[in-house]
């Protein structure tokens, strides 16, 4: 087990110092899975930085895999294809689909995941759990958004499963090979957590994978961007702090959030496009506007 203090000291590195230490646990991994690995590729700046200490210092034949959910920034997609070695697969349903069924996907996963398992379980012990805690007062829904569980339409985090999770779920056990991700510890909660448990490396149970970038922070990932001198996807010169799914609306309900007025400017087609689908006869727009969400064509803002 590693504690939250040991993250602290290590992000404190220096930049070589994490490079070496990535490069250490990379090459770790390797080792235990008989170099059975493939690098899972978003575009972003995170994984790009993953792909290049990889293929630079550790091994310049391993894969990347991207998947193109058919939500991603078009500059991105165009990015992603102009990079050696990546392999594209995509998901079986759309995210209109996804919608349609399950619902947005808002506030945060977790917080959309426990709306949603209120609103259908059947078991009264987990209802309770969402609604008041645990014995120690953790897994239930935040006071302020309570009033989702009656909304007119749903909330889910059923997008990430369906549109990244399984096509990859699914390339894995196709090819045998296992994952090495460019996520950062701190960048949520549930990673923090996974990284206090396993550490870089989770090397048993039936997800095994690689994470050498748990003790970066993003200023680490842009200092090696500059220092190596890599491109990188435009998104980010367009002022998007992410280059995920366009219509993602997970933490957009912080005070100071632009990603809609900022996807309204750049891609005024693919906005208007996400803004009309529904859910139970509600539109994003709608939902976004019941949620208090702010966002360009809001009436109260």
């Amino acid at each position: 087990m590693m504690t939250y203090e040991e993250l602290k000291y290590r992000r404190g590195w220096t930049l070589e110092q994490k490079i070496d230490h990535s490069v250490g646990v990379v090459s770790d991994f390797l080792s235990k899975v008989n170099g059975k690995a493939a690098l899972t590729y978003s575009g972003g700046k995170d994984s790009g930085v993953l792909l290049d200490i990889v293929r630079r210092f550790v091994d310049k034949t391993i894969p990347a895999v991207f998947c193109n959910t058919g939500n991603e920034f078009p500059e991105t997609v165009k990015f992603v294809r102009q990079t050696e070695n990546v392999i594209i697969i995509r998901p079986e349903i759309r995210i209109r689909q996804i919608i349609e069924k399950y619902g947005f996907p808002l506030i945060s996963k977790e917080q959309s995941q426990y709306i949603r398992q209120v609103r259908y379980t059947r078991s009264e012990k987990l209802r309770n759990i969402r609604l008041y805690g645990s014995q120690n007062g953790i897994g239930k829904i935040a006071e302020k958004w309570k009033f989702l569980i009656d909304a007119p339409f749903d909330v889910s985090n059923t997008c990430c499963d369906c549109l990244k999770k399984k096509p990859f779920a699914k390339f894995q056990k196709q090819t045998g090979l296992f994952p090495v991700i460019g996520t950062l510890a701190g960048e949520s909660r549930l990673r923090l957590q996974k990284w206090m448990q396993h550490g870089c490396n989770v090397l048993e149970g039936n997800k095994i994978a690689s994470y050498p970038l748990s003790i970066w922070t993003e200023q680490d990932v842009w200092a090696y961007i500059h220092k190596f001198r890599l491109p990188y996807s435009p998104v980010y010169d367009m002022g998007f702090r992410r280059t995920g799914c366009l219509f993602c609306g997970f933490g957009s309900q912080f005070k100071g959030d632009r990603r809609f007025y900022l996807l309204k400017e750049t891609h005024p087609k693919i906005y208007e496009h996400f803004m009309r689908m529904t859910n139970n006869g509600v539109t994003y727009k709608e939902a976004l506007e019941f949620c208090g969400i702010d966002f360009p064509d809001r009436c109260n803002g």
